[in-house]
């Protein structure tokens, strides 16, 4: 079966049939588009193997990420990790005679010289070292290990924000002026979202974006929460992640956490480079989500997680004041634990 099978909507009943109750129509939609998520996110991962150039990726970011984490602790083991770091070698053989070197290989080859480095006196890491060293890797300056960073470090870079009142600072802009977005603005603005956390480091998010009019126009068009305002927009972002990125059932709803993260991210980026932006939910069923995927020409693993309208700010204008609730309906400190 395929995508776009599932994804067909239900046919509508004959005059001669009378509708099914509300409640019964709106289980029936919910059991299909369950079904087409199951089943969308079965072909595309790798809960059997990974196969494609993708997938063979996102399993090295796991393993080399398990090598980090490893060497990222405060008392660092010999001997951790030595299975993780022989299937890592024996992806990248495979991957570099399938696909050649790239900047996921030369960043596996950096932890892994790493993780070899502490076990240095351990036999295991010889024969790996060999195997290693025969890949040639090129070398352009991409990291990986871990590296020493200072409380002070961080401090520098942080101290001057008050983010509380940056963040209280950004709202849902649906009042554009006319002037184009900076190409620098969306550029550091995707920079700074690709630092959000990310499940093993697989970093598998995305981001799709169109400036122009009639794009701008033809995307807003599969999302009804634009209206009255969409064709202000100085540009619309589809935001996704790749099925493709994950192996076993529990990763099931990765992508929309680390989509929601990368997200959140990007907007308030944008939001520091002086540009406004609106989060345009994407809650729609399996035919609406494959004509956006067909329409902007994502891969049938895609799934998107969030469109963003931006423009440039208005002199003058006007938002929602969204009160938020008091904090002690979000945050519990403490909480007892059962037992």
């Amino acid at each position: 079966m395929t995508d776009a099978a599932l994804a067909q909507p239900k046919a509508k009943p004959s005059n001669s049939v009378s509708a099914p109750p509300p409640a019964i129509a709106q289980a029936w939609r919910l059991a299909r588009a369950l079904a087409s998520d199951g089943w969308r996110f079965w072909r595309h991962s790798f809960t059997r193997d990974a196969r494609d150039r993708e997938q063979r990726r996102a399993r090295m970011a796991m393993d080399l990420h398990f090598l980090e984490y490893g060497l990222a602790l405060r008392h660092a083991q010999t001997g951790h990790g030595f299975d993780k770091a022989t299937r890592l070698v024996t992806d990248l053989e495979a991957y570099v005679a399938r696909f050649g070197a790239d900047a996921q290989t030369e960043i596996a080859t950096r932890a892994l010289d790493a993780h070899l480095d502490l076990n240095a006196a351990d036999p295991r890491a010889t024969g790996l070292r060999a195997r290693l060293l025969a890949l040639e890797a090129p070398e352009t300056g991409l990291r990986g290990g871990a590296e020493p960073v200072t409380r002070e470090e961080i401090a520098a870079a942080t101290g001057p924000v008050d983010f509380l009142a940056f963040a209280r600072a950004r709202h849902s802009i649906r009042q554009y002026a006319p002037e184009p977005v900076p190409t620098e603005a969306i550029e550091r603005a995707a920079l700074a979202a690709q630092q959000s956390p990310s499940s093993c480091n697989r970093q598998t998010c995305r981001i799709h974006l169109w400036t122009e009019r009639d794009a701008i126009a033809r995307v807003c068009a599969l999302q009804s929460g634009n209206r009255g305002f969409g064709h202000e927009l100085g540009g619309i972002a589809v935001l996704w992640t790749d099925l493709r990125d994950w192996t076993e059932a529990g990763e099931r709803t990765n992508g929309l956490v680390d989509g929601g993260m990368f997200a959140m991210s990007f907007m308030l980026a944008l939001h520091a480079e002086g540009l406004g932006t609106v989060p345009l939910n994407w809650s729609e069923e399996p035919a609406q989500d494959l004509a956006l995927r067909r329409l902007a020409n994502l891969p049938e693993s895609a799934q998107v997680v969030v469109m963003v309208g931006f423009g440039v700010l208005p002199e003058r204008l006007r938002v929602p004041v969204s009160q938020r609730r008091p904090l002690a309906s979000c945050l519990t400190v403490n909480p007892p634990l059962a037992g």
